[in-house]
């Protein structure tokens, strides 16, 4: 496997997740029933809407994914919608200026995906006084917003972690060594370590030879470098790599092949399910075995359609959206066992523990 800079990972990414995002799986998502919360029967009183679509960070595959969720569900709904993105670049303090913006210039709603809204109490207190329905993706519940849609995070830091103890078992590994990285500077990642740390915490069998915090800004090469040092360091003693999400996990991942390493000698997890991830996963050798695939055009798709149901069609919030977190189910994705079809989004298959519950079922 040839080495990539940072610039042609993210384009091939993006390039691999937006045609994915657009392919005809997705698309009969939405042609599909409507969600069990629409109302048909509930004419709605304002078609045309002006939508605030706030990012803190466009650039990354989750944000693009939503958003290529959302413009999908908007084009089949036919609304006219006058929609605004903005794209604050990764920096916190301009998202919370561009929620101020929108409040000023008195749009109708705002969708803000992936924000560090704990560095926008300010903007939130104007977005509360000025009335205006709020919705967030990912960013944690924090009023005045109506809900957050996201995938429990905690259940996905078990997953990923209890796959990566039970893996190194059934290798016969009972005496383990593991590598991991951590990123806490969004609440998903945080929350996936702190329960990672919990799972080792009673699998007092596993050694975690070394940890490295990562930020946002560099993260590919940072976690191909300190990869590499690992491996020049402790050599085969790596039994596994735990990553927060899919994209260290491809930078550790590349980092072993490029060592000669192959997923006999060590073995990665990460978090998300994207699409290019999820295809190299499909290579027997790849380093790269398991990975939770977040639904992230659905979350798109969802918060329009929650949108058109309150400022759309005047229902009430709370019959609408009864509890302030939504949580999506990430299904575990495990190479080899329940890969999802050719052609159809990676959280589109069937759960890795699904298929247990499912095979113990007694057949009528």
């Amino acid at each position: 496997m040839s080495k990539v800079t940072r610039r042609e990972f993210l384009v091939a990414s993006a390039l691999g997740a937006a045609g994915l995002a657009f392919s005809g799986s997705v698309t009969s998502v939405f042609a599909r029933n409507p969600f069990a919360h629409v109302r048909p029967d509930v004419p709605r009183q304002k078609k045309e809407l002006k939508i605030a679509y706030l990012c803190q960070q466009l650039s990354a595959q989750s944000n693009q994914r939503v958003k290529a969720g959302f413009e999908n569900w908007l084009k089949a709904s036919g609304l006219p919608w006058d929609v605004t993105v903005t794209d604050a670049k990764g920096d916190p303090g301009q998202l919370s200026a561009t929620i101020e913006d929108a409040v000023s210039r008195g749009v109708d709603a705002i969708i803000v995906t992936f924000g560090t809204l704990t560095a926008a109490q300010g903007a939130l207190q104007a977005v509360a006084k000025a009335g205006i329905p709020m919705l967030s993706v990912d960013s944690g519940y924090y009023p005045p917003a109506i809900c957050d849609i996201a995938s429990n995070n905690y259940v996905m830091g078990s997953h990923m972690t209890s796959y990566l103890v039970q893996r190194l078992l059934g290798e016969g590994k009972t005496e383990a060594n593991i590598c991991t990285i951590t990123a806490n500077f969004h609440h998903g990642t945080r929350k996936r370590g702190k329960v990672r740390d919990a799972v080792l915490s009673e699998n007092e069998n596993i050694k975690v030879l070394a940890d490295q915090v990562i930020q946002y800004e560099g993260f590919f090469e940072t976690t191909l470098n300190t990869v590499n040092d690992w491996i020049n360091r402790y050599g085969e003693d790596i039994d596994a790599i735990w990553c927060p999400w899919d994209e260290p996990a491809q930078a550790a991942s590349q980092a072993l092949v490029s060592q000669g390493m192959t997923v006999k000698d060590a073995f990665v997890v990460g978090a998300d399910g994207h699409p290019p991830a999820v295809e190299e996963m499909r290579n027997p050798d790849y380093p790269m075995v398991a990975t939770p695939a977040q639904a992230f055009e659905l979350w798109g798709a969802l918060a329009g359609s929650f949108v058109d149901e309150i400022v759309g069609k005047g229902r009430p919030a709370k019959e609408v959206v009864p509890v302030p977190q939504v949580d999506f189910p990430a299904p575990f994705i495990v190479k080899g066992v329940n890969m999802p079809p050719e052609g159809k989004m990676p959280w589109e298959t069937v759960d890795f523990y699904q298929l247990f519950f499912e095979q113990a079922m007694v057949k009528e």
